[in-house]
């Protein structure tokens, strides 16, 4: 075998081995988008409006913390799971997001406290880092 012939032979290894340029992660794209486990909201919110608005907010908190485990995961190597989210989150977790003092308030008094939480910028980062090791297109 010449010099080459080796050269050539490690350096298709190294290209086989290193990790493809295009997202094999996954997608946090559900069939219905439209399911976004309200069901679950409702059954902790009861029918306190803001409060079902208020827990919809800390489940997006939810998926923007587990999304970037998720990818972070990805990128390291380690098993993760990219893919609907959809009866797959921890309402447990959630629900002990809300400050505790929400629960027993009035729709009116949580207004406020509602329209305070906001998710899209960070919804916007994660997604961005997930897109830029590959974790997701």
């Amino acid at each position: 075998m010449t010099m080459n012939s080796i050269l050539a032979a490690a350096t298709a290894a190294l290209i086989l081995a290193a990790p493809m340029a295009h997202a094999t992660g996954g997608s946090w794209i559900c069939e219905n988008q439209m399911d976004m486990d309200h069901e679950e909201a409702r059954a902790i919110s009861g029918s306190n409006n803001a409060l079902f608005n208020i827990l919809m907010k800390y489940r997006e908190r939810w998926d923007i913390a587990h999304r970037q485990a998720q990818c972070e995961a990805y990128a390291e190597g380690r098993p993760y799971d990219i893919s609907c989210l959809n009866d797959r989150r921890d309402w447990d977790e959630i629900k002990a997001m809300v400050p505790e003092e929400y629960f027993g308030m009035s729709s009116e008094s949580l207004t406020p406290h509602f329209q305070a939480i906001e998710t899209f910028d960070e919804m916007r980062a994660v997604n961005a880092y997930c897109r830029d090791v590959g974790a997701i297109e």
